[in-house]
């Protein structure tokens, strides 16, 4: 009798076992891919009111303008949406290292000469405006939300303490032409982001523009701190 039960019972132990136990099973939460990573990175910085970057560049020097003149070593400012910025450019030229002061509001950009350091208008166009970086239309984070080519997960990464998804992928040269006015995108460019692991929102960012020289290309350094701080942007009053 007892052989008999262990017979009728086996198989229903081992159909139990196979279906993880008696009950309903929670349904898997699906891994985002590495496209839904970067566009939802893309999204969170894009619905930001303010952020702060710094920009360091290295590598072939990025020139300022047509001119020529003026290669760019580093940018540091706050952008306020929809259409306000405030940055400091780091400017090398023949005669040294100098530091030009820029506003873009409601469309118009503000800058300071950098040899008197009076503010004067600019036409659109002039000279490279760091606040199309952030455009919502054609900017870092717009691209993100469009998609990034052949877009990988390298790891979970800390940075300042907080975990962040580091993935790599890259960027097509007419994208990047577009959004920095022609001073990225010689050729594709490549790309390592770091996307906060509780925002999404970007932490910082690694632009390769590999066609600009081969072994020592120009490569952009961005980092976003201070979302949503406080940021005043007005037009200087010399320059109405």
């Amino acid at each position: 009798m007892l052989h008999r039960i262990r017979t009728i019972l086996l198989p229903v132990l081992l159909m139990l076992s196979g279906c993880g136990g008696i009950g309903p099973q929670p349904t898997p939460v699906p891994t985002p891919t590495p496209a839904e990573y970067i566009a939802r990175a893309g999204q969170a910085t894009q619905t930001a009111k303010s952020l702060h970057f710094t920009i360091e560049l290295s590598g072939k020097p990025v020139q300022m303008d047509t001119t020529g003149l003026f290669s760019i070593r580093s940018i540091i400012g706050d952008i306020l949406r929809p259409d306000g910025a405030l940055a400091i450019l780091k400017v090398r030229s023949a005669i040294g290292v100098a530091e030009i002061r820029t506003v873009s509001l409601a469309g118009k950009q503000y800058i300071t000469n950098p040899v008197t350091r009076q503010w004067q208008c600019l036409a659109a166009g002039a000279a490279f405006d760091p606040s199309v970086l952030f455009d919502s239309q054609r900017g870092i984070a717009a691209i993100f939300q469009q998609g990034v080519d052949q877009p990988i997960l390298v790891g979970l990464e800390e940075i300042e303490g907080r975990p962040t998804h580091h993935l790599h992928g890259s960027i097509a040269a007419e994208q990047l032409r577009t959004m920095s006015a022609g001073l990225l995108g010689a050729g594709p460019v490549a790309l390592d982001v770091w996307a906060d692991g509780r925002t999404s929102q970007i932490a910082k960012m690694i632009l390769v523009d590999s066609a600009t020289d081969p072994q020592d290309p120009s490569t952009w350094t961005i980092t976003f701190t201070d979302y949503d701080k406080q940021v005043d942007v007005r037009a200087p009053a010399e320059c109405p």
